[in-house]
């Protein structure tokens, strides 16, 4: 499927909307990608001709084309996707000749088939500042020495709180952040831990939120319907970090259980493990990063850590003991209909994600299973949740140190230096889960599991 990108001069007070324009079945769409409230990112940085901002406009409409193309439609096997995309860049000298490396980071993160190509941007007028502001946000960019992503998950805040730690007096960290105004909760994740964070450490803080998301419908009113695997998303949000930050270093927390994302039977290997910040991407990236001479260094410092290293290792143990309950790490959380809890509570219970999160709090001695929607220790059936069978036979299988290097080389570009850390990592993240399984698990999950 190709897509064509059409940019217009932007309205008054708003970044000028993506067009993403494409042939379905003889008809001529176009469907608006629209960055809303822009002036947060305007007051921080008005560059619109660097490579930097390049990258941050290839990744945004690298995020609204894998979200405009519905697997269920346009894949040829119920999966991958033929994807053609021209991007404007504003430097298309050094972009030139970067086509393939862009495609080999595409095609490993979405699991499809990209078309790389570019072409240079029209003269147009990108963003319309307002002129009536009354109140506009000043920073002193001189002050910030670290630059870390924030997604509103209980990764990002324990990466955040250890990296306030570190900072002296007169030195500020800046938070990145990014939500789909389509699904809204992260905003108010984000919003609500910023506030615990600022009251914990003031005048510590610098935070730049960006708001992205596709259209529901087409420039003539019709439906579209889209893809909502999100599997791009660290991608733009990698872009936006490299876009914002005034120092060298971009950071991602994320554990490395999930970085990893080790699947649960041989057939998830490609379509159902998903790759968001994987080694393999977050390495070709950089090289990517490099290649177009920019000075930026993304850093995943938890890479080896589980989520229950992470959060009793966190550098204040008072603070995030007293405010993790505040973030949310589910994958799952718009879809309630299922959920034996509906109300008070934000986080499923029941996918990897969440299940990764209450071993790590079991880890910690914090596991609380009424703050979830369902009850994954109180399963009565397999199939009680889809990924349970699968999470059963796998907690079961006695998986060795060389069986989980081996795994791990065919499941996806691990580099052979650091295969042996990230074995051991994905097998203590295992006993974590079946530790939570073991202290709250009832008798019919315990039988499964060959527990006494």
């Amino acid at each position: 499927m190709r897509i064509n990108v059409v940019i217009e001069d932007a309205d008054y007070g708003k970044f000028s909307d993506l067009q993403l324009c494409y042939l379905d079945n003889g008809v001529n769409r176009k469907v608006p990608l629209s960055f809303l409230g822009y002036e947060r990112v305007f007051d921080f940085t008005t560059d619109f001709t660097s490579v930097k901002f390049d990258f941050f406009l290839v990744s945004a409409i690298v995020y609204g084309v894998d979200n405009l193309l519905s697997r269920a439609i346009y894949s040829n096997d119920g999966w991958t996707r033929d994807i053609e995309v021209e991007f404007p860049v504003e430097n298309l000298a050094v972009w030139s000749g970067k086509e393939e490396k862009i495609k080999q980071i595409l095609d490993f993160l979405t699991g499809d088939n990209w078309q790389i190509s570019f072409r240079e941007l029209e003269d147009v007028n990108l963003f319309q500042p307002r002129t009536n502001r009354r109140k506009i946000p000043s920073y002193d960019k001189d002050s910030i020495k670290s630059v870390s992503l924030f997604s509103g998950g209980l990764d990002s805040l324990i990466g955040v709180v250890d990296e306030l730690e570190k900072l002296r007096n007169n030195e500020r960290i800046l938070l990145v952040s990014h939500f789909d105004s389509k699904s809204p909760g992260p905003n108010g994740d984000q919003r609500k831990l910023l506030r615990h964070l600022m009251t914990q450490y003031p005048n510590k803080i610098y935070w730049v939120q960006s708001k992205l998301a596709l259209s529901r419908k087409d420039s003539d009113g019709s439906r579209v319907t889209i893809e909502n695997n999100y599997r791009s998303r660290s991608l733009f949000f990698i872009g936006l970090g490299c876009y914002l930050s005034p120092t060298d270093d971009l950071i991602i927390p994320e554990n490395g259980t999930i970085s990893i994302n080790y699947p649960l039977t041989p057939s998830r290997v490609s379509s159902l493990s998903t790759r968001t910040t994987h080694p393999y991407v977050l390495k070709n990236t950089q090289e990517l990063l490099v290649d177009l001479g920019l000075s930026t260094i993304i850093h995943n410092p938890y890479t080896f850590k589980t989520k229950g290293e992470m959060f009793i290792e966190c550098k204040n143990q008072t603070f995030i003991q007293g405010v993790f309950q505040n973030s949310v790490s589910c994958g799952k959380r718009g879809r309630k209909q299922n959920w034996e809890v509906k109300i008070g509570v934000q986080e499923c219970g029941i996918c990897m994600p969440c299940i990764y999160r209450r071993a790590a709090l079991n880890k910690a001695g914090l596991d609380n299973e009424n703050h979830y929607g369902n009850f994954i220790t109180r399963a009565n059936s397999r199939n009680y949740s889809k990924d349970l069978p699968a999470l059963i036979n796998y907690l079961k299988r006695d998986i060795s140190l060389e069986k989980m290097k081996r795994d791990l080389l065919v499941n996806g570009n691990i580099e052979i230096d650091n295969l042996e850390q990230y074995a051991n990592m994905v097998l203590m993240s295992k006993e974590e889960v079946l530790q939570l399984f073991r202290e709250k698990g009832n008798r019919f999950v315990k039988s499964e599991l060959g527990i006494r």
